[in-house]
């Protein structure tokens, strides 16, 4: 009896650790030129996440992606300049027709990327110290386009580092300013 509990719990434990260990980004290679153009490969994305939020990604830490049909509704950062970023994927009920990368932008020079039109952002990833370069994944999603867009405030981790769209909206841009692009603000629009 004591035999069978304590295999049950060694049979526990090491599924417990091996769902930790499955969920941890993996490290990458960082670029060294923060402008990489957009046809180049960013890296490939941890796992797809489907209606919750993504792992953290950092600077030399995998990017992160949602599933095929899912686009990124909000976005939060943590950690210092907001270099631990996420995204929360929320499905839109279809399936990605095409997936690309945007090249890298930062406070340094063009500080912005937005992607092409109709299409939403289901990536993130970043290099350089305090994920300095951003580069957004963006997606075509099978009958889906922009109704009304709008670009937010920026956010940051000194205001909480979260930032939420209305029902219905999902990022299909991003900016920022700040040491490190500390500060951002993104470009979001209305799924139709």
């Amino acid at each position: 009896m004591k035999i069978t509990s304590t295999l049950s719990l060694l049979s526990l434990l090491g599924s417990t650790l091996f769902m930790v260990t499955g969920c941890m980004a993996e490290s990458v290679d960082s670029a060294s030129d923060a402008d990489i153009e957009a046809d180049e490969e960013v890296g490939t994305a941890a796992d797809a996440i489907t209606n919750g939020w993504t792992p953290q990604t950092s600077d030399g830490w995998a990017p992160v992606a949602c599933d095929s049909g899912n686009a990124m509704s909000a976005f939060h950062c943590a950690g210092s300049d907001c270099d631990n970023i996420k995204g929360y994927c929320a499905s839109l009920g279809t399936y990605n027709t095409s997936t690309y990368w945007t090249s890298y932008f930062s406070e340094e020079s063009t500080n912005n990327r937005r992607c092409n039109y109709g299409d939403f952002v289901t990536g993130l990833a970043c290099t350089g110290s305090y994920c300095d370069n951003v580069s957004l994944q963006c997606s075509h999603l099978n009958g889906k386009t922009w109704g009304s867009c709008y670009w937010s405030g920026f956010i940051s981790e000194e205001n909480g580092g979260a930032i939420y769209f209305p029902p219905g909206y999902y990022i299909a841009g991003a900016k920022c300013s700040g040491d490190h692009c500390d500060n951002m603000a993104f470009y979001y629009c209305q799924a139709i």
